[in-house]
């Protein structure tokens, strides 16, 4: 009975609501993502799964640049000014489509300056048109997710990554003798199946047409973009780590082991995504400043009542799930998986902190423990990644989020309050020190 009155009280809250449609997403795309590249591993060899993943981090890295910080944007403008909704969604669309068309173009033609070994699979014109177009649907794909979180329907969301997985999967089949240009065309497939589902559901939402003349730049569209150019580089500084070490081990350890590291941070991403699902939630409902305070505990308090238990669970079982892949990958990859999986719970709390300074709009914080965090990352893996390999790298998410964590405790008053509050004690907004990274 108790877990039945949990799921009521989740689906009467509005917030914990559409993060757990977020998370059920996640979870649904990693299962999903279990059968692709389970049946990736058992066509093709450790090396094409290596290129393959690094062509989508790629293309991921890419898109990622390319929306320039609007998803948050919009999550948090959208329910404000839901009147011009047309004309926001269609100006942000426009914008990010012409971005990521000029940094697919730049990637492509200094290939062989930084990853000339994915030159085999986009060095023909058919392949670099495929990876340009692909690129594309991945950057409207990620405007998407932040349309429907703003409008309260992250449902719609779900429903659009079900489509892209299972389509990918019924394809990957069809084209097992074509090598890793069998699963970049499956997953392109994949991608304008969701996109057809994804423009009806934001028609069914906000009632949007596309329209390539409907592009204007008014007062809320300029203040849009300052906001969302700061979120852009935090999110950039965020992301920057799991998009570049598949290209990193490909050029400093082999293919193989960019494959292994690859499946690992692909089984621990559904713990990295529970409190970055919780994100887009908070902020649609952060207009409303009298329920602020309590949304801060409450989404906190949710983030660690999935977590905890769900680290429990990948280290049992995580071993189990890696060998579904392939016994290399068990062999190769675990390890790599538990420390990944440790640091999701330091993680959550740089996350839940830069969560609240979105929603209060005080993205220069954002920009700096981001920046500090992922260039930290970044260094310390280099040299841990020539003693342990791909552990290495693990090791390096793991002291430097650890850290942070630690830091953002000890600069928060009452900090276990974050998590547990008091009775009849709600923490306060202005009860969190500003930070000065001079310190």
């Amino acid at each position: 009975m108790k877990i039945f009155t949990l799921i009521d009280k989740i689906y009467a809250d509005s917030i914990l609501k559409n993060s757990m449609h977020l998370i059920v997403t996640n979870f649904l795309s990693l299962v999903l993502g279990f059968f692709f590249w389970m049946i990736a591993t058992r066509f093709y060899l450790p090396k094409e799964i290596g290129i393959i993943s690094a062509i989508l981090s790629s293309m991921l890295l890419i898109s990622t640049l390319s929306t320039i910080g609007l998803p948050s944007a919009m999550t948090f403008y959208l329910p404000i000014y839901s009147k011009d909704a047309n004309k926001i969604i269609n100006s942000s669309l426009i914008i990010s489509i012409i971005i990521s068309v000029i940094f697919s173009l730049i990637f492509l033609f200094g290939i062989d300056t930084w990853a000339p070994d994915l030159k085999p699979v986009l060095g023909n014109l058919e392949l670099t048109v495929i990876f340009i177009i692909a690129t594309i649907m991945t950057t409207v794909s990620l405007l998407m997710a932040g349309i429907f979180t703003a409008g309260k329907r992250s449902s719609f969301q779900m429903i659009k990554e079900n489509v892209f997985n299972t389509i990918k999967i019924f394809l990957l089949v069809l084209f097992a003798g074509f090598g890793a240009i069998g699963i970049f065309i499956s997953w392109s497939v994949g991608l304008i199946a969701s996109m057809v589902i994804g423009f009806i559901l934001l028609y069914k939402l906000w009632k949007y047409i596309p329209n390539s003349f409907n592009f204007p730049i008014n007062s809320i569209i300029k203040d849009m973009a300052k906001f969302s150019f700061g979120v852009y580089i935090a999110g950039i500084f965020s992301n920057l780590p799991k998009l570049i070490f598949p290209i990193l081990i490909v050029g400093m350890i082999s293919a193989d082991s960019a494959g292994y590291f690859f499946i690992a941070m692909t089984v621990a991403g559904i713990l990295y995504g529970i409190p970055e699902s919780m994100v887009g939630p908070f902020i649609a409902e952060s207009s409303d400043k009298e329920k602020f305070e309590k949304n801060i505990i409450k989404t906190i308090r949710f983030n660690l009542l999935l977590l905890i238990p769900g680290l429990i669970l990948v280290i049992f079982f995580g071993k189990f799930v890696l060998n579904i892949f392939n016994p290399n990958y068990a062999n190769n990859s675990f390890a790599t998986l538990i420390i990944l999986s440790m640091a999701s719970i330091p993680t959550s709390f740089v996350v839940m902190f830069n969560m609240i300074n979105g929603a209060q709009k005080k993205i220069m914080k954002m920009i700096v423990i981001n920046i500090i965090t992922s260039l930290s990352i970044i260094i310390l893996s280099i040299p841990l990644m020539k003693i342990w390999n791909i552990e290495g790298i693990a090791i390096a998410y793991l002291i430097t989020n650890t850290i942070m964590a630690v830091f953002i405790i000890f600069k928060t008053k009452n900090p276990m309050r974050l998590a547990i509050g008091s009775k009849g004690h709600i923490i306060k907004v202005d009860e969190i020190k500003e930070i000065d990274v001079r310190n």
